[in-house]
Protein backbone atom coordinates (compact mmCIF):
# COMPACT_ATOMS: atom_id res chain seq x y z
CA UNK A 1 0.00 0.00 0.00
CA UNK A 2 1.25 3.56 -0.73
CA UNK A 3 2.41 5.57 1.97
CA UNK A 4 -0.26 7.93 3.03
CA UNK A 5 0.47 11.69 3.97
CA UNK A 6 1.22 12.97 7.46
CA UNK A 7 -0.74 15.37 8.99
CA UNK A 8 0.56 18.03 11.39
CA UNK A 9 4.21 15.93 11.05
CA UNK A 10 3.04 12.97 12.65
CA UNK A 11 2.60 9.55 10.56
CA UNK A 12 -0.24 7.16 10.06
CA UNK A 13 1.75 4.53 11.55
CA UNK A 14 2.09 3.54 15.24
CA UNK A 15 5.27 2.78 16.56
CA UNK A 16 4.41 -1.11 15.42
CA UNK A 17 4.25 -0.30 11.53
CA UNK A 18 0.19 -1.13 11.94
CA UNK A 19 -1.86 1.14 9.79
CA UNK A 20 -4.12 3.35 11.63
CA UNK A 21 -7.00 1.76 13.02
CA UNK A 22 -9.52 3.72 10.03
CA UNK A 23 -7.45 2.65 7.50
CA UNK A 24 -8.31 -1.33 8.01
CA UNK A 25 -9.09 -3.22 4.86
CA UNK A 26 -11.19 -6.32 5.24
CA UNK A 27 -10.47 -9.59 3.37
CA UNK A 28 -12.13 -8.27 -0.17
CA UNK A 29 -9.67 -5.42 -0.42
CA UNK A 30 -12.86 -2.39 0.96
CA UNK A 31 -12.10 -0.31 3.72
CA UNK A 32 -14.05 -1.11 7.69
CA UNK A 33 -16.02 2.35 7.31
CA UNK A 34 -17.58 1.67 3.38
CA UNK A 35 -20.51 -0.68 4.39
CA UNK A 36 -21.51 2.16 6.92
CA UNK A 37 -21.66 4.47 4.55
CA UNK A 38 -23.82 2.48 2.15
CA UNK A 39 -25.97 1.71 5.14
CA UNK A 40 -26.03 5.65 6.25
CA UNK A 41 -26.92 6.60 2.38
CA UNK A 42 -29.25 3.66 1.78
CA UNK A 43 -31.22 4.79 5.33
CA UNK A 44 -31.23 8.06 4.09
CA UNK A 45 -33.05 7.28 0.69
CA UNK A 46 -35.46 5.24 2.43
CA UNK A 47 -36.44 8.44 4.44
CA UNK A 48 -36.32 10.93 1.79
CA UNK A 49 -39.23 8.29 0.02
CA UNK A 50 -40.94 8.24 2.91
CA UNK A 51 -41.11 12.19 3.37
CA UNK A 52 -41.66 12.40 -0.25
CA UNK A 53 -44.78 9.82 -0.34
CA UNK A 54 -46.07 11.93 2.78
CA UNK A 55 -45.98 14.86 0.79
CA UNK A 56 -47.30 13.58 -2.14
CA UNK A 57 -50.30 11.81 0.29
CA UNK A 58 -50.49 15.39 1.50
CA UNK A 59 -50.73 17.22 -1.60
CA UNK A 60 -53.24 14.46 -2.45
CA UNK A 61 -55.35 14.99 0.32
CA UNK A 62 -55.21 19.39 -0.21
CA UNK A 63 -56.13 18.62 -3.89
CA UNK A 64 -59.16 16.38 -3.33
CA UNK A 65 -60.06 19.48 -0.56
CA UNK A 66 -59.67 22.01 -3.39
CA UNK A 67 -61.85 20.09 -5.47
CA UNK A 68 -64.86 19.29 -3.36
CA UNK A 69 -64.52 23.48 -2.35
CA UNK A 70 -64.52 24.01 -6.33
CA UNK A 71 -67.50 21.60 -7.16
CA UNK A 72 -68.91 23.38 -4.05
CA UNK A 73 -68.92 26.75 -5.60
CA UNK A 74 -70.31 25.80 -9.15
CA UNK A 75 -72.72 24.33 -7.08
CA UNK A 76 -73.68 27.31 -5.21
CA UNK A 77 -73.12 29.11 -8.75
CA UNK A 78 -75.38 26.91 -10.53
CA UNK A 79 -77.74 27.32 -7.37
CA UNK A 80 -77.66 31.02 -8.14
CA UNK A 81 -78.14 30.65 -11.29
CA UNK A 82 -81.02 28.24 -11.27
CA UNK A 83 -82.86 30.89 -8.51
CA UNK A 84 -82.37 33.57 -11.22
CA UNK A 85 -83.71 31.43 -13.78
CA UNK A 86 -86.65 30.77 -11.92
CA UNK A 87 -87.14 34.42 -10.99
CA UNK A 88 -86.93 35.60 -14.46
CA UNK A 89 -89.65 32.04 -15.39
CA UNK A 90 -92.26 33.68 -12.56
CA UNK A 91 -91.84 37.10 -13.92
CA UNK A 92 -92.17 35.42 -17.78
CA UNK A 93 -95.22 33.53 -16.20
CA UNK A 94 -97.14 36.81 -14.62
CA UNK A 95 -96.36 38.75 -17.90
CA UNK A 96 -98.10 35.61 -19.99
CA UNK A 97 -100.78 35.40 -17.76
CA UNK A 98 -101.34 39.88 -18.04
CA UNK A 99 -101.10 39.46 -21.30
CA UNK A 100 -103.54 36.81 -21.71
CA UNK A 101 -106.09 38.87 -19.19
CA UNK A 102 -105.70 41.81 -21.78
CA UNK A 103 -106.22 39.33 -24.78
CA UNK A 104 -109.23 38.29 -23.34
CA UNK A 105 -110.49 41.93 -22.74
CA UNK A 106 -109.71 42.61 -26.19
CA UNK A 107 -111.94 39.65 -27.60
CA UNK A 108 -114.33 41.44 -25.37
CA UNK A 109 -113.83 44.86 -26.65
CA UNK A 110 -114.05 43.81 -30.19
CA UNK A 111 -117.32 41.61 -29.42
CA UNK A 112 -119.22 44.81 -27.75
CA UNK A 113 -117.58 46.59 -30.89
CA UNK A 114 -118.72 44.17 -33.31
CA UNK A 115 -122.15 44.25 -31.20
CA UNK A 116 -122.43 48.36 -31.12
CA UNK A 117 -121.72 48.00 -35.37
CA UNK A 118 -125.08 45.66 -35.62
CA UNK A 119 -127.16 47.92 -33.15
CA UNK A 120 -125.78 50.94 -35.66
CA UNK A 121 -126.57 49.04 -38.62
CA UNK A 122 -130.25 48.23 -37.35
CA UNK A 123 -130.24 51.59 -36.13
CA UNK A 124 -129.74 52.96 -39.62
CA UNK A 125 -132.12 50.76 -41.23
CA UNK A 126 -135.23 51.77 -39.05
CA UNK A 127 -137.02 55.02 -40.44
CA UNK A 128 -136.10 58.21 -38.35
CA UNK A 129 -138.76 60.04 -36.46
CA UNK A 130 -138.13 63.57 -36.45
CA UNK A 131 -138.72 64.85 -33.69
CA UNK A 132 -141.24 68.11 -33.24
CA UNK A 133 -142.36 70.55 -30.94
CA UNK A 134 -144.69 69.18 -28.03
CA UNK A 135 -148.22 68.12 -29.47
CA UNK A 136 -147.15 68.40 -32.98
CA UNK A 137 -147.39 65.17 -34.72
CA UNK A 138 -144.30 63.51 -35.79
CA UNK A 139 -144.13 62.29 -39.59
CA UNK A 140 -142.25 59.18 -40.37
CA UNK A 141 -138.88 60.52 -42.79
CA UNK A 142 -136.77 57.99 -44.18
CA UNK A 143 -133.16 58.29 -43.61
CA UNK A 144 -130.94 59.47 -46.24
CA UNK A 145 -128.78 56.68 -48.00
CA UNK A 146 -125.37 57.95 -48.70
CA UNK A 147 -124.28 58.61 -52.58
CA UNK A 148 -121.79 55.80 -52.53
CA UNK A 149 -122.17 53.08 -49.81
CA UNK A 150 -118.43 51.58 -50.01
CA UNK A 151 -117.25 55.28 -48.51
CA UNK A 152 -119.54 56.72 -45.80
CA UNK A 153 -119.17 60.09 -45.76
CA UNK A 154 -118.92 60.70 -41.49
CA UNK A 155 -117.22 58.96 -39.40
CA UNK A 156 -118.90 55.52 -38.24
CA UNK A 157 -120.79 56.60 -34.82
CA UNK A 158 -120.61 60.17 -35.51
CA UNK A 159 -123.87 61.88 -34.98
CA UNK A 160 -125.78 63.15 -38.36
CA UNK A 161 -127.10 66.56 -38.56
CA UNK A 162 -130.83 66.61 -38.31
CA UNK A 163 -132.72 69.46 -40.04
CA UNK A 164 -134.34 70.42 -36.86
CA UNK A 165 -132.43 71.75 -34.10
CA UNK A 166 -132.77 70.09 -30.44
CA UNK A 167 -135.29 71.82 -27.78
CA UNK A 168 -135.07 70.60 -24.23
CA UNK A 169 -138.17 69.81 -22.54
CA UNK A 170 -139.79 72.49 -20.63
CA UNK A 171 -141.65 71.16 -18.35
CA UNK A 172 -138.77 70.03 -16.06
CA UNK A 173 -138.62 73.28 -14.00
Amino acid sequence: MAPSHPRNGASDRDGNGSEDSRNQRRPGGQPQWLPWVQLSISTMLVVLFLVVLAKVREQATSIGELEQKLSTIENSRSQDRTTAMEQQLESMIQRLQALEKLSDHLREVDLQQQALKQELQQLHSIPRATITAPGEPASQIPAPQPANPSRPSALPGSPRPSATPLRPPTDNF
